[in-house]
């Protein structure tokens, strides 16, 4: 029975040994890697599962299992091996249902293909972690959070200074959580209430247009009909308060992968008129698939660099601007966890675009008009603090409302509604 049981996962876990090490040489998101395997071998719900917890769940404590790993294996590491081990470790520590057994004769057997040395290292280094007593005695208490949720420490003392210790604390755990399988209902074809109905699917709590999913929801009937899209719940909530009419002239400056620009053109009955840009001629692909998908006629694609807009557009040309700025993601880390180490010194650059974004879109909003300026990241230098010096440039722009969803049971957002007096 138990060498059924791991010949079973011996696959899964080769994909995702491939998948990590292709990671950890260039840094590819993960996302892309896991469907590309996915696309590239027949596998089925629960190998996909084993395959996608695995390398999330790797990636996520990395800084964790790195820790443990140099506390108690002495000498150099070679590449393979450390990710073998890292991958194996987080097994042992949090996939319960499988006996560490079973979990040291896979990694030993992954191993004998570079050599019976790498085996018996993986073999002797592996049974040691499993015997090994953590200590955090040479750590001061920030230093501590940092390994023990994973996060590089900058981004730990960043979280402290701008939500306080106990909210950082929250957020750093959240972050390693497994995030809802969330959708949006399409209310151009039907009725949250219809969805509803269907076996599996239950209310999201936050938004009016969020269903939560039991299963994989590109796998059910609802979305293959063009009924939901997946969007997470705290991301719907920015068409909502932008609120656009059937009657409106609006702007979608940053519109792949195109949730939120469908979620417009619901809102707006697929009546009025959407201008929808992206960078990237692929990502304008995207969108333009999403709204054959859904249904959608009422948006306009364009591949352009949207910090150049006032040069194809006269003043005072829209009546509701959605601008869901580029930013550092730091709200979304629980569905892409190597975000949080990427180098913070990024940050600055993307907040030189953020306000090169904004000073085009002031010009050509009407007077009366709205704007919603949106991210996905909890950093108030990108959020808040944006807004506020745009608003020193521009006292004309008032707040409505501003409000910051926190990434505890939905994705980490920001959201600023703004008014041109």
């Amino acid at each position: 029975m138990i060498s059924i049981h791991i010949r079973k996962f011996n696959m899964e876990r080769q994909l995702a040994l491939e998948i990590l090490l292709k990671y950890e040489k260039n840094q590819s998101y993960l996302n892309i890697s896991i469907n590309h395997c996915f696309h590239q071998h027949e596998l089925t719900k629960t190998q996909k599962n084993f395959i996608t917890r695995l390398v999330y769940g790797t990636v996520s404590y990395q800084l964790y299992l790195d820790y443990i790993i140099k506390q108690t294996i002495t000498g150099r590491i070679k590449k393979y091996e450390k990710i073998l081990l890292m991958m194996s470790l987080y097994q042992i520590l949090f996939m319960d249902a499988i006996p560490n057994y079973a979990i040291i004769n896979e990694a030993v057997n992954l191993a004998k293909h570079k050599g019976k040395r790498t085996a018996n290292f993986i073999n002797a280094s592996l049974r040691k972690l499993t015997q090994v007593n953590i200590s955090f005695d040479n750590l001061n208490e920030d230093e501590r959070l940092s390994i023990e949720t994973s996060h590089p420490l900058w981004l730990v003392k960043m979280f402290i200074k701008q939500y306080g210790k106990e909210t950082a604390i929250e957020i750093l755990h959240a972050n390693n959580t497994i995030p809802h399988q969330t959708a949006r209902v399409n209310t151009i074809l039907c009725q949250i209430e219809d969805i509803l109905q269907i076996d599996g699917f239950t209310k999201s709590p936050l938004s009016i247009d969020g269903v939560y999913y039991d299963g994989a929801i590109m796998n059910s009937e609802a979305y293959k009909q063009g009924l939901l899209t997946i969007q997470d719940e705290s991301s719907q909530l920015v068409g909502r308060l932008l609120n656009p009419t059937k009657d409106d002239y609006v702007l979608d400056m940053c519109s792949a992968p195109g949730g939120k620009t469908t979620h417009l053109a619901a809102l707006m009955n697929n009546q009025g008129s959407i201008e929808a840009y992206d960078l990237y001629e692929h990502k304008i692909h995207l969108v333009n698939q999403l709204c054959e998908r859904l249904h959608v006629t009422n948006i306009k694609t364009h591949c352009y660099d949207s910090t150049k807009l006032l040069d194809i557009y006269h003043e005072e040309t829209f009546d509701k601007i959605l601008l869901d700025a580029p930013c550092s993601g730091l709200g979304v880390i629980k569905r892409k966890p190597e975000i949080k180490y990427h180098d913070s010194i990024a940050l600055d650059e993307i907040e030189k675009i953020q306000e090169k974004l904004l000073e085009n879109a002031y010009p050509i909003l009407k007077k009366g008009g709205n704007m919603v300026y949106s991210t996905c990241t909890l950093n108030k230098k990108e959020n808040e603090k944006q807004i506020q010096a745009f608003i020193s440039r521009h006292p004309s722009m008032k707040i409505l409302e501003e409000k910051t969803i926190l990434p505890i049971d939905s994705d980490g957002f920001y959201m600023c509604l703004l008014e041109k007096e």
